[in-house]
């Protein structure tokens, strides 16, 4: 828990916001459709809410980096990339904010849950498919679902999970 009240205080500035605040701020958010502009990889995409564009990182869950320097880790990040463009590009989603995390993060993108139109939530979908992990260095509501599903891929040997071992994010920009 003091890690998350520490996080919270780093992603709202120092602004004294706590733990509690960011839930209680999370709570008045409501899930509200967008259309999907632009998918930058596997855990960002750009949605036009009623004409205004946002950036949107997918709650609990880290793809590999395009840029990464290693070209095993790079084929799997353009592979999450290139299947969220096929599943959601121009596609109308319903943005579903987390209980425990805040509106934004620190680079100022919405933090949520993509729900596809049949109810499915794509974060997981992510997950369990191998073009994903679990991201287990924050708490969100969905995180036992989603390490089941992350468990899933592991045991089936799908995607992330065929990556020789080594350090997550090995790149430039990092």
């Amino acid at each position: 828990m003091l890690r998350f009240v520490v996080l919270a205080g780093l992603l709202f500035g120092g602004s004294g916001v706590s733990a509690s605040q960011a839930e209680s701020a999370a709570a008045d958010l409501k899930p509200e459709a967008a259309r999907v502009v632009w998918i930058h990889d596997g855990d960002t995409i750009t949605v036009d809410r009623s004409g205004t564009t946002e950036k949107v990182r997918l709650v609990g869950i880290d793809t590999p980096e395009v840029d990464d320097e290693r070209p095993e880790f790079r084929a799997a990040a353009y592979a999450a990339r290139d299947y969220a463009r096929s599943r959601l590009k121009g596609k109308t989603v319903t943005l579903e904010p987390d209980r425990y995390q805040p509106d934004r993060d620190g680079y100022g993108r919405l933090l949520r849950y993509v729900i596809l139109d049949d109810g499915s939530d794509f974060n997981d979908e992510m997950v369990r498919k191998g073009y994903a992990r679990v991201y287990d260095r924050f708490r969100f509501a969905s995180k036992p679902r989603f390490k089941s599903s992350e468990g899933d891929a592991k045991r089936k040997g799908l995607g992330v999970w065929t990556l020789p071992p080594g350090k997550w994010r090995s790149s430039s920009t990092f």
